[in-house]
């Protein structure tokens, strides 16, 4: 007989716990890794891989689940708004080609002002005033062809990478591609029925929109001391930015 009650007896061990031990889940790794993704949406390829893994990871996690449930849940809220940013920008930049501009992303252009354009704005086929027959432009004075004008924009190139090319560096790559576009878009009988002199010219970025990525020369035809009236494009002309 047991002379202390309530203390166990010499050499029975006490009874286990009812049940299983508790299990100690690890946090879902897909979890972690759509939270990850999602916030490099600044990357486009990285968007999609977000989505499926948070929906994935939603599945495996939350009460009585794994741990990691709030982490799926903030990469699909980051991918999401990555796409949402993605979608309003290829918008802007695509879905109106009337709108297209030369300037890709950190080009440094000022808007120009009211009836003018710049290497940012200016675009194949537009008709303006210009005083200096090649070299650098801030800003061009734009007009109807109808009307009458000095210069006309045939076409542009996208200049090889390099650092900011002064004087006549630029003169040899822009004479190739120059030729070329004139050749393919200029309607000539048109041109020498005009009875004028006309130059065929180029117009680059200026230095600071040069130093931060933009690469858009504009080809162009350039009557000195004369007037034109009217496109000296041909039919059907690719006015493609880049030409060609």
């Amino acid at each position: 007989m047991n002379e202390h009650p309530g203390l166990p007896m010499a050499g029975v061990a006490p009874a286990p716990p009812y049940g299983p031990p508790p299990r100690h889940h690890k946090t879902s790794g897909l979890a972690i890794a759509a939270l990850v993704l999602g916030l490099a949406g600044c990357f486009p390829l990285a968007v999609l891989p977000a989505i499926v893994l948070g929906i994935v990871a939603i599945t495996q996690t939350g009460h009585g689940k794994r741990p990691g449930r709030g982490l799926a849940i903030g990469g699909l809220v980051a991918a999401g708004v990555w796409t949402v940013g993605w979608v309003a920008l290829l918008g802007n930049t695509m879905g109106n080609p009337d709108r297209y501009t030369a300037s890709p992303p950190g080009a440094s252009c000022a808007a120009p002002p009211s009836g003018h354009a710049n290497a940012c704005t200016l675009k194949p086929g537009d008709c303006f005033r210009q005083s200096a027959v090649t070299g650098t432009f801030t800003s061009v004075e734009l007009t109807v062809c109808g009307d009458t004008h000095d210069t006309q924009a045939i076409g542009t190139f996208i200049a090889a990478d390099g650092p900011w090319p002064g004087g006549g560096e630029l003169k040899a790559e822009a004479s190739a591609h120059c030729q070329r576009i004139m050749a393919k878009n200029v309607d000539r009988p048109r041109l020498d029925a005009a009875g004028v002199r006309a130059d065929l010219s180029y117009l680059k970025p200026e230095r600071e929109a040069w130093e931060n990525g933009l690469r858009t020369v504009f080809c162009t035809i350039h009557t000195p001391g004369s007037e034109l009236i009217g496109s000296v494009l041909a039919p059907g002309a690719d006015l493609a930015v880049p030409t060609g």
